[in-house]
């Protein structure tokens, strides 16, 4: 689960979290920055567990264990960035509905 945690950049977004020394700029791209970041480590665990299920099927290798868990680190990464995709469009919409 560590690699997953660092794969999905935890690590960036606490530290962009607690740094409250830059402009809101900067940590704007900061942030779009850690979300492209995930959303392509996410592609890549895909990518990576459809080929270990492809050989898989067609013989290459034996080892179920090793394409459960690539298959397991894929749905948990995509279930991490659409979980942040929500929160950040609930946050907007609610922003949205705020009366000035």
């Amino acid at each position: 689960m560590v690699s997953v945690n660092n794969a999905m950049g935890l690590k960036t977004l606490n530290n962009l979290t607690t740094n409250k020394n830059t402009d809101n700029k900067e940590s704007s791209e900061k942030f779009s920055d850690i979300l492209k970041g995930a959303l392509n480590e996410a592609n890549k665990l895909k990518i990576e567990s459809d080929k270990l299920t492809e050989d898989y099927v067609v013989g290459k290798t034996d080892n179920i264990h090793e394409v459960m868990i690539a298959s397991q680190k894929a749905e948990v990464s995509l279930m991490f960035v659409t979980e942040v995709r929500n929160r950040v469009m609930d946050a907007y919409q609610e922003f949205m509905r705020m009366q000035v």
